[in-house]
């Protein structure tokens, strides 16, 4: 973050100390407490949004609440038109992947974030609100694996990562164009309906860092990518990070699932969404999307990695799947 953004903060209301930098942010310690000054790339509309569900929330799940400037607005426009909000920084320590407890509060808070996060929307108060659909995103991301493959077969001088990735490619791809393919079968509508009339919104970034654990409880972060979607999504990111982590452990998953799913069960589309998710190649597509968007002179060694890895767990991933699913037929309606 540029230092000149910390000049933003005269637009607000409170006293700065000091200034020091965290991770992709500036903590300010001011008369009002620390807070952080943080870029935000989103739809400015989506923030009185955002908040007015964060202060409905507040007595059910903290957040780190936005700051209200001067003017009463929840973001503020530096000279270069950079975009920047403050939030209130929150006591906690990360959540800690290694551990099990840790892993079941995270789940269970975010069952009882996504149950304090229902708010229906009427036409006339869309906030600038989109909806996105899940298959879309798989359908491009096919697209793209599909794509970088015929590049990589017309290249000439292959380096090792790029064989290796190549001898790799037509299992994982097949996996893609099959469940994008399965996927396409659920009806877009229906979804849609069903998520907007019972007003299911999600964090849009639930990672295990932006879960703080502390003596008053558990606290989520950094909600700034929001979405109208059903909860399947942060669910999803979460248990594939930490099952990846785990090597795919079946009891670790049965604790995931429980935790979750005591406070809010999955309906039956949700179900079939997080089946396509989970079994959906998304780790193969971000190491060809990071390969091919990347300096083709210079391949990092971490790509190699991750690629064997990902292969490794293969096997595992496919048998916690079968565990947890079954037939694919018994998801069918």
């Amino acid at each position: 973050m540029n230092d000149r953004a910390v000049n933003v903060l005269e637009k607000y209301d409170m006293e700065v100390a000091r200034t020091y930098k965290g991770r992709g942010v500036i903590i300010c310690d001011t008369s009002d407490g620390l807070r952080v000054l943080k870029e935000y790339r989103g739809k400015t509309d989506k923030l009185e949004l955002l908040d007015e569900l964060q202060q409905n929330m507040s007595h059910i799940v903290k957040t780190d609440m936005i700051v209200r400037n001067k003017e009463g607005e929840l973001f503020v426009k530096d000279t270069d038109g950079t975009i920047y909000i403050v939030k209130e920084q929150l006591d906690g320590r990360e959540c800690n992947y290694k551990s099990e407890e840790d892993v079941e509060q995270a789940f269970r808070t975010m069952s009882t974030l996504h149950l304090a996060m229902v708010r229906q929307l009427t036409q006339e108060q869309d906030y600038g609100m989109t909806f996105h659909y899940y298959v879309d995103e798989m359908e491009k991301h096919t697209r793209e694996c599909r794509h970088v493959r015929n590049y990589l077969r017309k290249l000439r001088n292959k380096t090792d990562f790029e064989r290796e990735l190549l001898r790799k490619y037509d299992y994982f791809l097949e996996q893609a164009v099959r469940i994008t393919g399965e996927a396409k079968n659920e009806d877009r509508e229906t979804y849609e309906k069903f998520v907007k009339e019972n007003g299911l919104f999600c964090h849009g970034d639930f990672q295990y860092h932006n879960v703080l654990i502390s003596r008053s409880g558990v606290s989520i972060i950094n909600l700034e990518r929001f979405a109208q979607e059903s909860g399947v999504k942060d669910f999803y990111l979460l248990f594939r990070k930490i099952s990846e982590k785990s090597e795919w452990s079946a009891t670790l998953a049965d604790k995931m699932l429980n935790a979750y799913q005591t406070h809010r069960p999955f309906h039956e589309l949700e179900w079939r969404q997080l089946y396509y998710r989970l079994s959906y190649p998304d780790k193969f597509w971000k190491i060809v999307n990071f390969y091919y968007n990347y300096k083709k002179s210079w391949i990092p060694g971490r790509n190699m990695e991750k690629l064997e890895s990902l292969v490794n767990q293969e096997k595992a991933k496919q048998r916690l799947l079968c565990n947890i699913f079954g037939n694919y037929s018994e998801l069918s309606r």
